[in-house]
């Protein structure tokens, strides 16, 4: 199987069952085939304790979300207002586990619209799981950077629980880890609000950087800190979010999804969905081979 662990035949076969599960729906819509790789599957069921029936409800819902929602649309140019002040990007630089970085600042916070807010922490989201597919990790990391916290920047607590919803719901076994750095006593408030709602195992992936003699060891565990910018105790001088280096990266992202929902629509305009040859053909275009799930199913 293309997956990035090691499962075993009972699992393999549940992943299969999955597959079949959701074929009619994934087929109707050649845009789904880019979501669900074998990967989705075995992170669905692994979020749902190995429950078929579970996972099966919860991929469901998050399949007719992203009908509905359409994150992988999502471009640039809609959401260059949210972005142009580094508040949240994804970094070009892996930890060490080599899983993609979003980085976040909440003193950066430039806007107020929250449903803007959301899209745009989306299409973050969407960018480093392609990555994390891409590198085989299938996970990401959060790196939140809390100095210049304030009431002024804080996000709305109902900001804060629809992103957490989003995440749980739509994004399971994505979060490798989250490191809060420098966290004051005025995000304790959030905090507070927002951890009763937090699966007890994604809880376990947050991890708090203070100040103090453990910083460095702390973040160096986590970090290769010459890809830490000096301010949060790496090495890296100067800032690693720079507008226009980011934008076209982004805007080349953008083209290759397009190109591959296009690839997508014309196999199924042609009939030819049927032989799986949008998993080869998204598979090839972000750089891994063709799915041997792909082909079994």
């Amino acid at each position: 199987m293309d997956l990035f662990e090691p499962i075993s035949e009972e699992q393999l076969d549940l992943a299969l069952q999955l597959k079949g599960l959701v074929q009619d729906v994934v087929q109707k819509h050649p845009e789904l085939r880019l979501f669900c790789n074998d990967w989705t599957y075995v992170r669905y069921l692994r979020a749902r304790s190995w429950d078929l029936s579970k996972a099966h409800k919860m991929l469901l819902g998050t399949l007719q979300w992203r009908l509905e929602t359409r994150p992988q649309e999502i471009v640039w140019a809609q959401v260059e207002k949210e972005a142009e002040t580094g508040k949240t990007f994804v970094s070009p630089h892996a930890d060490k586990e080599g899983r993609p970085v979003v980085m976040m600042r909440p003193r950066n916070q430039n806007t107020r619209d929250e449903k803007e807010q959301v899209m745009f922490l989306i299409y973050c989201l969407e960018h480093a799981s392609r990555l994390a597919d891409e590198q085989r990790v299938g996970k990401m990391t959060w790196l939140l950077d809390f100095e210049g916290y304030s009431m002024r920047n804080a996000p709305a607590i109902r900001t804060s629980l629809a992103v957490l919803h989003t995440l749980q719901n739509h994004y399971p076994e994505r979060l490798g880890q989250a490191v809060c750095y420098h966290a004051p006593t005025l995000f304790s408030m959030t905090w507070k609000a927002v951890s009763p709602f937090i699966d007890p195992i994604t809880k376990k992936k947050i991890a708090f950087v203070d100040k103090g003699p453990h910083e460095e060891p702390e973040m160096s565990a986590r970090f290769h800190l010459e890809h830490i910018e000096s301010c949060m105790g790496g090495r890296h001088q100067g800032m690693l979010f720079k507008l226009e280096d980011y934008r076209q990266r982004m805007q080349v992202e953008d083209t290759a999804v397009a190109n591959s929902i296009r690839m997508l629509e014309i196999h199924a305009s042609s009939g030819s969905m049927g032989s799986d040859l949008s998993d080869a053909s998204s598979a090839t275009q972000y750089g891994r081979s063709p799915s041997p799930l792909a082909m079994m199913g």
